[in-house]
């Protein structure tokens, strides 16, 4: 399963751009929480701390326990659904928190990992294809996997694994079941270009002398005697 991150996160009460712009440079993001049948509450979080947490997560399918202090106390289960970022600055502008209900499956993507060297790269020099990088799944928020590892060890030249083939556990998959994850294709052969010898350039016939070209404005020997 993922491991499970935590986050502080404070209500707010400040809207507007010149408001938002004076709480980014305290240092805090502005962000939304949302879902799970509860109205919108404003908080923001502090940006070195999510700046951190971003870079040691998956957002699409990792759980952060949010706790919520202000003029709200309480805690919730949410998953990171958009984080808006400046366009050139190593800056976070605003984050969406989706509340999750832990008896309600959520929809979320989750990493497919190839695991181990197949008979038909180790053997027969054939490459990996890897196709389909991540699954749509629907799961309850406690059954939310880490990632999907699929084994590729048994795969020779020609064989693929497709979305039906998997073995994902107890949740439904929303991917269509006919797509192709992994295939093993034969090694590109590079064929050197052949040379074609043009008219001029053919071989002489064993022998004959070539034919020195005459030359314009040349006067042939001959003439001058």
């Amino acid at each position: 399963m993922t491991v499970r991150r935590k986050l502080k996160a404070v209500t707010r009460d400040s809207f507007g751009k010149g408001q938002m712009r004076r709480l980014r440079r305290t240092g805090r993001i502005p962000g939304i929480v949302y879902g799970a049948g509860e109205e919108p509450l404003p908080v923001s979080v502090d940006h070195q701390e999510t700046a951190h947490l971003l870079q040691v997560i998956t957002v699409e399918n990792t759980v952060v326990d949010l706790s919520i202090t202000g003029s709200v106390n309480k805690s919730r289960q949410i998953l990171i659904r958009e984080v808006q970022r400046h366009p050139y600055r190593p800056e976070i502008r605003h984050l969406d928190f989706f509340c999750l209900a832990k008896d309600r499956s959520v929809h979320v993507e989750v990493p497919i990992v190839l695991h181990g060297t197949s008979i038909g790269v180790r053997n027969q020099g054939g490459i990996v294809q890897h196709v389909l990088r991540e699954l749509e799944i629907l799961v309850l928020p406690s059954e939310i996997p880490e990632q999907v590892v699929v084994d590729i060890t048994d795969l020779e030249i020609g064989d693929s694994i497709h979305v039906e083939d998997l073995d994902v556990g107890d949740f439904e998959v929303l991917t269509d079941p006919k797509n192709s994850v992994v295939s093993v294709i034969p090694p590109t052969v590079i064929k050197e270009p052949t040379v074609e010898l043009e008219a001029e350039e053919e071989e002489l016939v064993e022998g004959e002398e070539p034919e020195e070209p005459e030359v314009i404005g040349r006067e042939k020997e001959s003439e001058k005697q």
